[in-house]
């Protein structure tokens, strides 16, 4: 550190303290990044006030007009004078409130920030007062407070965001990406309060207008389409260990090629958080890795066992307990889509199976990502069409001159006698083998190419997990199998003994360090069973998969068998009659990806042929 002296050789310091001035410039770093930003933070302290209705009208982006009005319960003239205030706030009295917090804002930061880098208005009026009250700030510098005629609740203006900070002028983009980005925040707070009417508008005029409504489906329809909204399944309500999961999602096969429609709501707050993605995909018992689920998910946590002052922009949040809130969210996702599929089976509906799921709506920039231009790309792009259906027709082998239907096992014939409605004009033709594993097949789209292990990992799955279908039946071992342990594994061993149980395995323990096998479940074709067993027991014994963190232990456990197994079959066997094993895999209730989410075939529809060749 560099020492400077004056003319008298005094020694002077290099640390000094900042004026409040550019202390407040550089808390409004923190807090307003863009002008979505500050519509941020004023919408939020409407909904804190109790408003009913919120009309937020922009210009140029936000950069030069910010108005937000709501009829909330306003300020006194008193409130008035102190809410510009550096840390002035009506959320926090003591310590402990930063750990109990209801509200959506609390720090009492964002109103000071923003006048700090703009010339802001606020007027206010509360519902029993004659004459509202009105302050005017030029870049934190505020005027003398005066008496002003308003409707009851708060109206604020800004005005030439960062006109004394051209630096972070230069950092925004385009008017029509701040619109945009504004926009979008609206949108999640009309989102997450559908009791509350949500106006927004830019020079173009009123983008949208929502009147408020007790129907969730109905404020989702309004921005993204009644179609879409009819479609969604409601959460099965789940309540645990405080935390309690609602919303809507859905089905696999409407999954989207990007994450827009993806939307978190933390007691009311949008949020981000990965192990929450992480926990619907889980729910779906596995998701293709280049698809995402749609869904609109509320958590209502109790306010001690999350921690909201992570983030200056309140964007991400820490939860107490990680694992209670993940467990919860795959327990309604799971339930919920079993529930759909039990409702369908009662009605007697096929399931849709479609290799391709349709892409997301184009008329719609819903997420801060890629948002850039959006505005201008709206009336580019096609308008989405609904996905043929894709239930399994009777298979026909292509190089058969005679085209006769494919001979399927005795099981497979009296189900499909019993279930005439399995035929449809969706057909699979084999054309042939590519080497390592894969299998091709043309459709009415296009090709489909079909990888033997995954798909036989999916087979193995759903048949370990799918037992009220079809209980799984145990193969006794010529002469019993033994596999000595270790002794760190005696406490997995207990865990996975039912575990081993349940997927058709007939083991126990034979001493204290050794356990005999003397049946596999039937339909696995496994060489060395001793060796099988010990790898299955050092997976979960070396921390590299945890039950405990889990929602149902038996679906990891299944899932584990099924990619050692598919991994040490023989799949040139599986190969000689590859319409059987699609028929097999289309016959699974997910039957696009693995449990881990790999996808078992992988289309090339005609479109996407004839796009390539027309780029050469």
């Amino acid at each position: 550190m560099t020492q400077h002296s004056d003319e008298t050789g005094t020694e002077q310091p290099t640390i000094h303290l900042m004026d409040d001035a550019l202390a407040s410039r550089v808390a409004a770093g923190e807090v307003v990044e863009r002008p979505a930003s500050v519509i941020k933070e004023l919408v939020e302290n409407s909904i804190d006030a109790g408003a009913h209705s919120v009309r937020v009208e922009i210009a140029r982006g936000g950069v030069a007009l910010i108005k937000v009005d709501d009829d909330g319960g306003g300020m006194s003239r008193v409130d008035l004078a102190l809410c510009t205030k550096s840390h002035a706030t009506s959320k926090i009295t003591r310590f402990e409130d930063l750990y109990e917090q209801r509200s959506m804002g609390f720090r009492g930061e964002a109103l000071p920030s923003i006048a700090a880098v703009s010339h802001m208005t606020i007027s206010t009026r509360r519902a029993r007062d004659v004459e509202g009250s009105c302050i005017i700030s030029h870049g934190g510098e505020e005027e003398e407070l005066r008496a002003t005629g308003c409707s009851p609740g708060t109206h604020i203006e800004v005005r030439e965001l960062f006109y004394n900070t051209p630096a972070r002028r230069k950092f925004l983009k385009s008017t029509e990406t701040e619109n945009a980005h504004a926009e979008h925040q609206v949108r999640l707070h009309a989102l997450a309060f559908p009791n509350m009417r949500f106006a927004f508008v830019n020079e173009s005029g009123v983008a949208f207008d929502v009147a408020a409504t007790q129907n969730p489906r109905q404020r989702i329809g309004e921005f993204f389409g009644q179609e879409l909204a009819e479609k969604l399944l409601r959460l099965r309500p789940t309540l645990a260990n405080g935390v309690h999961v609602t919303g809507f999602i859905l089905p696999l096969n409407e999954a989207r090629r990007n994450r827009r429609l993806q939307y978190i709501f933390l007691n009311g707050r949008p949020i981000e958080d990965k192990n929450i993605l992480r926990a619907v995909r889980d729910g779906f018992g596995g998701f293709p890795t280049d698809l995402h689920p749609v869904f609109f998910l509320n958590l209502d946590i109790e306010p001690a066992l999350v921690d909201v002052n992570v983030h200056p922009a309140k964007r991400e949040v820490r939860f107490r307990r990680l694992s209670d809130v993940v467990s919860a969210v795959i327990e309604s996702v799971a339930g919920t889509l079993t529930d759909h599929a039990r409702d369908d089976r009662t009605s007697g509906k096929e399931p849709r199976f479609s290799t391709d799921p349709p892409p997301p709506p184009a008329d719609h920039a819903d997420s801060p990502a890629d948002l850039g231009d959006a505005a201008t790309r709206r009336h580019e792009a096609p308008p989405e069409t609904e996905p043929p259906s894709a239930t399994l027709p009777p298979l026909r082998l292509v190089n058969d001159p005679e085209q006769q239907e494919l001979e399927l096992p005795p099981a497979e014939k009296t189900s499909r006698t019993a279930e005439p409605k399995a035929a449809a004009d969706f057909p699979f033709r084999f054309w042939g083998l590519l080497p390592d594993r894969f299998a091709v097949f043309e459709n009415s789209e296009g090709l489909v190419v079909l990888s033997a292990t995954a798909a036989r990992e999916r087979i193995i799955f759903e048949q370990l997990v799918g037992q009220h279908k079809q209980p799984v039946m145990t193969q006794q071992l010529l002469s019993p199998v033994f596999t000595e342990l270790d002794a760190r594994d005696a406490a997995v061993v207990k865990e996975l003994l039912p575990l081993f149980t349940r997927a058709g395995f007939r083991v126990g323990l034979f001493g204290a360090k050794t356990l005999r096998v003397e049946g596999v479940p039937g339909f696995l074709k496994l060489d060395e069973v001793d060796v099988f067993v010990a790898d299955m027991i050092k997976t979960f014994s070396v921390g590299e998969v945890r039950l405990k963190r889990t929602r149902d232990p038996f679906e990891l456990f299944a899932g584990r068998i099924a990619i050692s197994c598919a991994r040490r079959e023989d799949t040139s066997a599986w190969l000689q009659n590859p319409l059987q094993l699609l028929h097999e895999l289309l016959r699974c209730d997910i039957p696009y990806c693995t449990p881990r989410g790999k996808p078992t075939m992988i289309p090339l529809p005609l479109s996407e042929v004839k796009r390539r060749f027309q780029a050469l």
